[in-house]
C-alpha cells in the first residue's frame, strides 16, 4: 500500500493539530506495516524530516509560496491529485478538514478534530468559519473515511451530518513519553526560570483564543489572588485570535505582576513547565480532544478542567471537572485544589494511570486500520 499524508496544513510552531500530525506520522513510519509513505511537507518544517527512513519519500514544497492559503489551496486541489496519479497512491490522508475535491483513484481519509466552526462560529474569524464549514460538509459527502479524535467530536459531527457517505472511525490522540512525573527537578527549575516564572503557579497551556475561556480563568484567579498572594497564573501559548480582551482584562484587574504570558513554549520544555505547576487549569468551552489535558495528567499534575465535550473521555475521574461557563465554578475549583493537598495527591496518583491509556503508538495503529478499511471498501 502507498499512503500520501498531507502535512502542508501544519504550522511550524506546533500546537493541537501540529502536535497530532508530527507524533502520528513519526509513529506510523516506525510501524512494520510494509507501507510506502509519501509525506507532502513545507520545506521550512524540519519536524517532518523522516528522510532517514527507507520507507519514506519526502516531497517538499516552497514554504514561501505555499504557506499562503490561496496557493496552498491550489496545491491541495491540483498538486495532490497529480502526485496520487504519478506515484500510484492508494490512500491520501488529509490531517485538518480540507482535502482534494477532484475525483481520484486513491481513497480519501480526512481527520475531523472538532465542530467548533458549527457550534461556536462567533469565536472564529468569519473567513475561517466559511472555509472549514464548506470542507467539513464536503468530507461528509465525498471522503472515503472520516477519522474522529473522540466520541464527542463524532457525535457533534453527526448532529449536523446524520447520514455521512464515508465510514466513520474513532482514533483517540496520544501523548509522548516525555510527559511523565519523574522529571529532573533541576531541569524543571531551569525551564521555569527561563520563562520568568516564580513558583508556586497555576498553569494553562494552549493557543490564546476565545474558546479556551481564559477571560473567565483570569477573573476566577483574581478572586483568589488575595488569599494566595504567592501564586501566579501562567498562560503559556502563542496568540491566536481575539486575544486583546484578555490582555485588557489583566490590565483592568491590576494583575500585570500576577499573570505571566510566556508566549510559545517549545515541545521539549513543555513537560517541565507542566510538572512544575501546582495546578494545571484548562477550563475550555469545547475540545475535540484536549491534548494539553492528557499531557498534564501524564505528568501527574493536579488538573482542573471542563465537564463538557470530549474532556471527560480523557480524564475519567482523574481531574476536578467544573462548569466552564461559570466563573464562580472555576474559582471554587481552584480554591479547592489550592487549599487541599490531599486532593491534589489523590488526583495526581489517579492521573498517571488514566493517561497511560493513551499513546501516539495507539493512534498510529488505529490510523493504519482506517487506511486498510478505506482501501478494502
Amino acid at each position: 500500500m502507498k499512503v500520501l499524508i498531507d502535512c502542508t496544513q501544519v504550522t511550524r510552531k506546533k500546537a493541537g493539530v501540529g502536535v497530532y500530525a508530527q507524533n502520528m506520522v513519526r509513529e506510523l513510519t516506525r510501524l512494520d506495516s510494509g507501507i510506502e509513505w509519501f509525506l507532502l511537507v513545507q520545506d521550512d518544517d524540519s519536524d517532518f524530516d523522516f528522510s532517514q527512513c527507507s520507507n519514506v519519500t519526502l516531497i517538499r514544497v516552497d514554504s514561501r509560496t505555499f504557506r499562503k492559503l490561496p496557493f496552498r489551496f491550489l496545491l491541495e486541489q491540483l498538486f495532490i491529485p497529480f502526485l496520487a496519479l504519478r506515484y500510484g497512491i492508494d490512500v491520501v490522508h488529509s490531517l485538518h478538514y480540507s482535502f482534494p475535491l477532484l475525483p481520484m483513484s486513491a481513497k480519501k481519509v480526512v481527520t475531523i478534530h472538532d465542530m467548533t466552526m458549527f457550534l461556536m462560529p462567533d469565536m472564529h474569524l468569519p473567513s475561517k468559519v466559511r472555509y472549514f464549514q464548506f470542507f467539513t460538509g464536503a468530507a461528509a459527502r465525498r471522503a472515503d473515511a472520516l477519522s474522529f479524535v473522540s466520541h464527542s467530536s463524532q457525535e457533534d459531527f453527526l448532529k449536523f451530518f446524520p447520514h455521512p457517505a464515508p465510514s466513520c472511525h474513532i482514533v483517540p490522540l496520544g501523548k509522548g513519553p516525555q510527559f511523565r512525573p519523574d522529571l529532573d527537578p533541576q531541569r524543571i527549575e531551569e525551564v521555569v526560570r527561563k520563562y520568568g516564572i516564580t513558583q508556586p503557579y497555576i498553569l494553562f497551556i494552549g493557543t490564546i483564543e476565545p474558546r479556551k475561556n481564559l477571560v473567565r480563568l483570569t477573573e476566577a484567579f483574581s478572586t483568589l489572588a488575595q488569599a494566595h498572594p504567592s501564586h501566579v497564573l501562567v498562560i503559556a501559548g502563542m496568540n491566536g485570535w481575539m486575544f486583546k480582551r484578555l490582555f485588557n482584562l489583566v490590565h483592568t484587574l491590576n494583575l500585570e505582576n500576577k499573570v505571566i504570558f510566556t508566549g510559545f513554549v517549545l515541545e521539549t520544555e513543555k513537560p517541565y513547565l507542566i510538572r512544575g505547576a501546582e495546578v494545571f487549569a484548562y477550563p475550555s468551552l469545547y475540545e475535540g480532544f484536549g491534548i494539553p489535558v492528557l499531557e498534564a495528567l501524564a505528568c501527574g499534575t493536579p488538573t482542573l478542567t471542563s465537564n463538557i465535550s470530549s474532556i471527560p473521555e480523557i480524564t475519567g475521574d482523574a481531574a476536578l471537572l467544573i462548569d466552564p461557563s461559570s466563573m464562580q465554578d472555576i474559582a471554587a475549583g481552584l480554591k479547592l485544589l489550592l487549599g487541599d493537598a490531599s486532593l491534589r495527591y489523590k488526583l495526581s496518583a489517579k492521573s498517571i494511570s488514566q493517561a497511560a491509556r493513551f499513546s501516539w503508538s495507539h493512534t498510529a495503529a488505529d490510523t493504519l486500520s482506517v487506511y486498510r478499511r478505506a482501501l478494502s471498501n
